[in-house]
């Protein structure tokens, strides 16, 4: 998540959703500076003045005049820094190298930002993950390690390898059903590959009798029924 780095507004905006983006490079987008830029001329001005205050007071051997503006001159200091920062950080880089999945913002240049809202999110493709919803009672036959296959509604003719990489300890409610998150990881990632795809995956669990597959449902709703 990118978030804006201190209250503006919106001067530019560079990409929106399924740009590609390179960390560090590319700019995302930029905030005004104007009048930033105007304040920070104000404070160094101000501060000067404080500098040559302290300056005629220590000729003059009023030590307590000049420290007085001295105190004063690191204080304007402190406001100059703060303002550079936000100049120097109104340029929004991406922080990873990845595709803008959220962040559709052309349309909204000129519109007032707060410090830390979420302007854009950039998901990284290399390593791309894949979560699976597992029913409550398939779980116990998935482990990690086992490899299987994933397919997407997008690339329905596309098998791509799969490796269980962790399974989630907590049961979650999805549709009225207990289901556990399972993550896995790609092998084989199609270069097409986007997040927030949906699809289909088949775990390996090993080898089973026809007669286990076909029966299993049955027989774990009687033995939960008959307390057997």
């Amino acid at each position: 998540m990118v978030p804006a780095p201190f209250d503006g507004f919106l001067q530019s905006v560079a990409v929106e959703p399924n740009s590609e983006v390179v960390g560090g490079e590319t700019v995302l987008a930029t905030l005004e500076t104007a009048e930033l830029r105007l304040q920070l001329a104000e404070a160094k001005a101000e501060q000067a003045t404080y500098l040559k205050q302290a300056a005629a007071g220590t000729r003059d051997f009023k030590t307590a005049e000049a420290m007085v503006a001295r105190a004063q001159a690191e204080k304007t200091q402190a406001r100059i820094d703060l303002l550079e920062y936000q100049i120097e950080h109104a340029r929004i880089v991406s922080p990873m190298t990845g595709v803008v999945v959220k962040g559709d913002l052309k349309r909204q240049i000129g519109a007032p930002v707060k410090t830390g809202d979420v302007l854009f999110e950039v998901a990284p493709l290399e390593g791309l993950r894949a979560e699976l919803s597992v029913p409550e009672d398939q779980i116990a036959d998935v482990q990690v390690g086992q490899e299987g296959q994933l397919a997407t509604t997008s690339f329905p003719d596309v098998r791509m390898a799969l490796v269980v990489e962790r399974i989630n300890p907590v049961a979650e409610v999805v549709d009225q059903r207990n289901i556990f998150k399972v993550r896995v990881r790609l092998i084989d990632r199609d270069p097409r590959m986007r997040p927030g795809m949906e699809g289909v995956a088949k775990v390996d669990i090993g080898p089973r009798r026809y007669l286990w597959i076909w029966t299993r449902p049955i027989v774990n709703w009687v033995r939960m029924k008959l307390w057997i």
